[in-house]
């Protein structure tokens, strides 16, 4: 991954729209968001797509995408939050197209809304090296599409680890797979220092297939590399309202800054931001 700290090409550059008070709005593609379950959170208008219930009800039908809000506002308590209801009460996609379709949603409101970050903590159970199924897809170009229009996607890299290990000891689900993806893994704190955790997933660089997981950190209460998704996605809402940051590879930056290396058990090593001491988790 090359990473510049100045120097953005055109199509890296800011958009014209602007949020006037600085706030950062955060599309929620999951189950649905129960504003009453969080405190004073700043809800935007968003869409049902799970096929249950009236297509304006983006109440949770579960409890997943309530708590992912609540990771982070926890970190980013001014972050507005776009609920995008595309799971069933079990958790359940129907099917993979329902995600183009939010997408699709997001695409249309972008503007009107100022989403700046989509947060699909989300994942398929497969174990990918490469996204090479995925590139030209409908899902990559929205993807990529939107990250040239300075939105970026952030998803769980998956927690079947030990599932998929014997097989392969690297690979990502499904969204997080696709290179343009921000993908987010999970660590913890051990006496000897930061490891990657028994489940979740993993893809490294020298692997070369041009996909890798971007970042690894601690998933605070929620658990599982879709919490850790959702402090990233904390995070990054808190780097673009305090430092400017906007695009896709000057969030990398910023995320990884203060970076600290991960270990696993097959002696590689892992960058990772440990947010422990600075956001409580």
């Amino acid at each position: 991954m090359e990473i510049h700290s100045s120097g953005f090409p055109n199509f890296l550059q800011p958009t014209q729209n602007k949020i006037l008070d600085n706030k950062v709005t955060v599309a929620v593609i999951d189950t649905g968001i129960s504003p009453e379950r969080l405190e004073n959170p700043v809800m935007l208008p968003g869409i049902n797509l799970s096929g249950q219930g009236m297509a304006d009800d983006t109440t949770d039908s579960g409890n997943h995408g309530t708590a992912i809000a609540k990771t982070i506002l926890s970190i980013a308590p001014d972050t507005r939050l776009v609920p995008i209801r595309l799971m069933n009460r079990r958790g359940s996609l129907r099917k993979r197209e329902k995600v183009e379709e939010a997408f699709d949603w997001i695409l249309e409101h972008r503007e009107s809304l100022g989403i700046q970050i989509v947060c699909a903590a989300f994942a398929d159970f497969s174990h990918s090296t490469s996204d090479v199924e995925y590139r030209g897809s409908r899902l990559q170009k929205q993807i990529a599409t939107l990250r040239e229009m300075n939105v970026v996607t952030v998803a769980p890299v998956g927690n079947w680890y030990q599932e998929f290990r014997r097989k392969s000891s690297q690979g990502m689900a499904w969204p997080a797979i696709i290179r343009e993806v921000i993908s987010v893994g999970e660590v913890e704190r051990r006496e000897d220092g930061l490891w990657l955790t028994r489940r979740t997933q993993r893809l490294h660089v020298t692997l070369g297939t041009g996909c890798q997981t971007t970042v690894f950190t601690k998933s605070g209460q929620l658990g599982n590399t879709s919490g850790a998704a959702a402090v990233v996605v904390g995070k990054i809402a808190t780097l673009i309202q305090t430092s400017s940051l906007i695009s896709h590879t000057e969030i990398i930056f910023g995320l990884l800054e203060n970076q600290q290396m991960a270990s696993d058990e097959n002696g590689l090593n892992w960058s990772s931001v440990d947010l422990e001491s600075k956001w409580g988790l």
